[in-house]
């Protein structure tokens, strides 16, 4: 065998080799792909395995010895339920319910775990509740999730919080518009014949577009009704109020980091109405920043008797809470609903508030 008889051999046995190591490569990349697309797959389907074992344990728990009663079985579903505003506003549908043979929960209330708004809406579509109540805003997901209702024959009524790109039945609340009148009217009591600044603390987890209305509520008002001489100066500020402790953190930054404090400061859930009037009592601020707040609290009231809270204004909440189930009883009963329930409002202030405690309306 001649020398160039070797070297063919030697470059045939190097082109099989390095085939043989692509092939090894290509084999192992399979393997690997492979590998990915069946661990996603099952993590697909592990995942939805636990959402379903977890929305049956909920559905477990929502059948109560009680739902059986009734004839109907309605849920309220909110941000925080924990709230006092929200719990009297419970307490209204729950009354009304007892009144119509309507069993009416406060979905999650009785859950070990905690679960979001649109997860707790998810359970209740899955349950085939015969009614959902819900704190709505206008994103997609929960328009998603109010016509998925709808479309399973669930009816829906929004409250406090509307979505109107959905097929909701009917809303029961105050009119943004109307609110931020009510606030505006205050504020013109406060400046009188003197320009102040005023500072709107929004809260970061309601829908932009009611505040927005609200905003130009008292915006419009404060123009259009202020007396000679007065002027107010107004700006909004985003309000983390998530929880307890952020809205205190948002609430305290302001008063550290801002060279010039507001002069009034309007709140508009109960919570940095809460958080403002600690802070201006931390900061010494009494008698100097004027807050108007929002519902009516105890606390609230008392501020109020102090003189610590210049006003609130104050949603008959138990009103809401009965005006939701009659609107979906209604739904039954007639096969249709007014779009829009409105509740009535209060302003509370040094005035009234003896009597509006003495009334025991807070109490409701």
């Amino acid at each position: 065998m001649n020398k160039n008889t070797y070297s063919t051999i030697d470059l045939s046995a190097r082109r099989n080799a390095q085939i043989g190591i692509e092939m090894e490569d290509n084999r192992k990349v399979f393997i690997i792909s492979i590998s990915i697309i069946l661990f996603v797959i099952l993590a697909i389907i592990g995942s939805l395995a636990f959402f379903k074992i977890q929305t049956g344990k909920i559905t477990k728990v929502l059948d109560y010895e009680e739902r059986e009663a009734y004839e109907k079985y309605y849920v309220m579903i909110v941000n925080d339920r924990t709230s006092e505003f929200w719990k009297t506003v419970y307490d209204g549908a729950k009354e009304d319910g007892q009144e119509t043979n309507v069993y009416v929960e406060m979905l999650g209330n009785n859950l070990s775990e905690e679960y979001s708004r649109e997860e707790l809406m998810k359970v209740a579509i899955n349950s085939q509740v015969d009614g959902i109540i819900v704190e709505a805003d206008e994103s997609a997901k929960i328009t998603e999730l109010i016509n998925e209702a709808v479309n399973q024959q669930i009816p829906v009524v929004t409250v406090l919080g509307d979505n109107t790109s959905g097929e909701r039945q009917s809303f029961v609340g105050v009119g943004s518009y109307n609110l931020g009148r009510e606030y505006g009217r205050q504020v013109i009591e406060l400046c009188g014949q003197n320009e102040k600044n005023v500072l709107i603390l929004m809260s970061g987890s309601s829908d932009g577009t009611s505040q927005n209305v609200l905003f130009s509520g008292i915006q419009e008002t404060a123009m259009n009704e202020m007396p000679k001489g007065g002027g107010a100066h107004l700006e909004m500020k985003m309000v983390d109020n998530e929880n307890t402790f952020s809205a205190e953190e948002s609430i305290r930054d302001i008063f550290m980091s801002s060279e010039v404090l507001p002069d009034i400061i309007i709140c508009l859930d109960e919570l940095s109405t809460a958080c403002v009037y600690q802070a201006v009592v931390d900061y010494n601020k009494v008698g100097s920043i004027d807050i108007i707040g929002y519902y009516d609290a105890p606390s609230i009231l008392q501020a109020i008797e102090r003189n610590v809270i210049y006003s609130t204004i104050s949603i008959d909440t138990s009103q809401m809470g009965r005006l939701c189930v009659e609107a979906l009883n209604e739904f039954y009963e007639l096969g249709n609903v007014s779009e829009y329930f409105s509740v009535d409002v209060t302003v509370i202030n040094s005035d009234n508030v003896v009597s509006y405690i003495g009334d025991g309306k807070n109490d409701e």
